[in-house]
């Protein structure tokens, strides 16, 4: 369920900003000469009634993943005892927050523009802080191993384009097309986390199932035997988080 609640969120994200911009420049700039940034093309009434639900609901979305990630990564002790993933699932839980006000503040004002810079932060941060637990999660998986050096050259990366961007804000000297690239790259980051999301669940127990809690086992994860002498398995440990 998670797994599919992360695609909505990426999928609803890339199709919000492909709409933001391309309604942009097709009615309001000449974006082959001056690229707008996403806070210029949401000055725009037609724009802003389509695309501010999408990007509430893509932020929703990333953070039921982002509770999800946090619980499978809790189910395994190594990933569950760091600090950096309980502080992951605070940037993420942060980060929606931040979303709301920048799209209900007047695109024109600071607050707008803190916002943004505070949402585009935090979501570069929560990726990079839940790397050492997924790491964990998956060590011993040679196609994870793949896939977690692109994650890492991908956060890296979101990192330096991040601080270039939040360095620029305040001035308004801001890259346009480096913005759209960079919330195109924050999405693609957290759709590689699906399968370490898809074991993860929200289970009602009690009388009347009056309470709820997320479980998470690490099953979808390729993990590594010692006792097997080299080869891979899936460990299908649950655990209740």
């Amino acid at each position: 369920m998670f797994a599919l609640t992360l695609v909505v969120g990426c999928a609803t994200g890339f199709a919000a900003v492909h709409i933001a911009l391309d309604r942009a420049c097709s009615r309001h700039y000449e974006c082959d000469a001056s690229h707008p940034t996403l806070s210029m093309t949401l000055r725009h009434g037609d724009v802003r009634r389509n695309v501010v639900p999408m990007l509430l609901a893509s932020s929703v979305c990333l953070l039921f993943a982002d509770c999800a990630l946090w619980a499978t990564c809790c189910s395994d002790q190594r990933g569950g005892g760091l600090i950096s993933t309980h502080a992951a699932l605070l940037a993420g839980i942060a980060s929606l927050p931040a979303m709301v006000l920048t799209i209900e503040k007047d695109p024109r004002g600071q607050a707008h523009l803190d916002a943004a810079v505070a949402w585009s932060a935090l979501r570069m941060v929560q990726g990079a802080l839940a790397l050492p637990a997924v790491w964990l999660c998956t060590r011993g998986s040679a196609p994870f191993a793949v896939v977690n050096a692109g994650r890492l050259v991908l956060a890296v990366s979101l990192m330096c384009v991040g601080a270039k961007l939040c360095a620029d804000a305040p001035s308004g000297d801001m890259d346009g097309e480096l913005q759209f690239i960079a919330v195109r790259g924050v999405l693609a980051y957290h759709l590689t986390l699906v399968p370490e999301t898809a074991g993860a669940r929200v289970v009602l127990f009690g009388d009347g199932c009056t309470r709820v809690r997320m479980e998470a086992s690490t099953r979808y994860i390729p993990g590594w035997n010692k006792d097997a002498g080299g080869s891979y398995s899936v460990r299908d440990e649950d655990a209740s988080v």
